[in-house]
């Protein structure tokens, strides 16, 4: 039986390599996606040809693309759609390839030389030196009412 579910999932892989679904290359070996599961998680091998199998696929599709882009007889709305769908599965499956590049390159630089010399200067200063709010004299401020406007 486990036999079986291997040589089942080998199955599902190659027919995953030659550009079909998952839920169909699932249906056409007899296994369900927990199974399928199960036999890769057991044997590493097949992760591994599973993942090659999905990288082929991206390819595949990327070939696709260029087929549905140049067929004149597509209605071009539905082309389009084909088309970014193509693409957004290829750059999932395979995202070093067909991923979305994203630059995060800063070149900006920083001088906090004068605040951190300001901040030393504060902490050598002696407290004498410093101005001290007493409470008594913050009750002295009136608050601040604001006025009606008169009718």
């Amino acid at each position: 039986m486990i036999q079986d579910k291997r040589q089942a999932a080998e199955a599902v892989i190659d027919t995953l390599a030659n550009g079909a679904s998952l839920r169909s290359a699932l249906a056409e070996a007899g296994l369900t996606a927990n199974e399928f599961n199960r036999v890769l998680q057991d044997a590493r091998d097949l992760a591994i040809a599973y993942a090659r199998a999905t990288e082929i696929r991206a390819d595949l599709m990327a070939d696709e693309v260029i087929t549905i882009a140049d067929c004149e007889m597509t209605d071009p709305q539905r082309a389009r759609n084909q088309i970014q769908a193509r693409q957004w599965l290829a750059g999932k499956q395979h995202s070093r390839r067909y991923g979305d590049r994203i630059d995060l390159n800063v070149s900006q630089s920083l001088d906090v030389s004068v605040t951190l010399a300001e901040a030393r200067a504060r902490l050598l200063r002696p407290v004498s030196d410093q101005q001290i709010i007493e409470h008594e004299e913050t009750l002295a401020i009136p608050p601040k009412i604001a006025s009606k406007p008169s009718d």
